[in-house]
């Protein structure tokens, strides 16, 4: 159950009609977008040699290359079912009914971001991937894959809808005057761990990778900007 209090995570601050949150998310959609088509500027500027060397070096670390490493893989895989689209669809649906059924404003400021963040990291990916294009990995692929590379889908859901929850905790917490170093720290852990994952199956580029969690991070610091001006 939320608690109702008079302070705030992000401090003192009038609210905000419902259209500001939504412009927010527009904002966090675009400045998503530009952050991964500046990544993918950078990278043309870079080279394809350097990129190609930059994700082949950081494979060889994490890649699940070996019979020792393979034993692994069960739990790997289990990571990365977490960010799958099933998997993070239910985990949305069964949150946002969890904070709407509440029926306070924080509750519903809450469902919204939650339904959001999955709907639109998820959409958002979809389309920047049919714009780059980008072949899978040419590895052997411990688990099945469709679809382009670049940007990891699983890293944009674990950033920019994983990431929220772990906001909302930390929201929560320093409302009741609690440290919110327990949920960076374990968001931290929660979300790299899925990241890493996609790159020891051999499913995405470490570049994928980063590009998802920037893309990621960039819709959940917009949608925090939103409810510090309305919680």
């Amino acid at each position: 159950m939320l608690r109702e209090s008079n302070s705030s995570f992000f401090g003192s601050s009038p609210r905000l009609s419902w259209r500001s949150l939504f412009v927010w998310s527009g904002v966090g959609v675009l400045f998503s977008s530009a952050l991964v088509i500046l990544l993918a500027v950078v990278g043309a500027w870079l080279g394809t040699h350097f990129i190609i060397q930059l994700d082949d070096q950081i494979q060889h670390w994490f890649y699940l290359h070996s019979e020792s490493r393979l034993a692994l893989l069960p739990v790997i895989s289990f990571i990365t079912a977490i960010g799958s689209f099933k998997i993070s669809a239910l985990a949305a649906i069964c949150a946002a009914a969890l904070f709407f059924i509440q029926r306070s404003p924080r509750s519903f400021i809450y469902g919204y971001v939650i339904l959001g963040s999955f709907a639109v990291m998820w959409l958002l990916n979809t389309g920047l991937k049919e714009i780059f294009r980008r072949s899978r990995p040419e590895l052997d692929h411990l688990m099945v894959v469709h679809g382009y590379s670049f940007p990891s889908g699983h890293a944009m859901i674990s950033m920019g809808f994983y990431g929220m929850f772990f906001v909302i905790w930390a929201i929560e917490r320093q409302r009741r005057s609690a440290s919110i170093i327990l949920p960076i720290v374990c968001g931290i852990g929660f979300i790299g761990l899925i990241g890493i994952s996609r790159i020891m199956l051999g499913v995405h580029y470490p570049t994928d990778v980063f590009a998802g969690f920037v893309a990621g991070l960039a819709w959940l610091v917009c949608m925090m900007g939103a409810m510090k001006r309305m919680i």
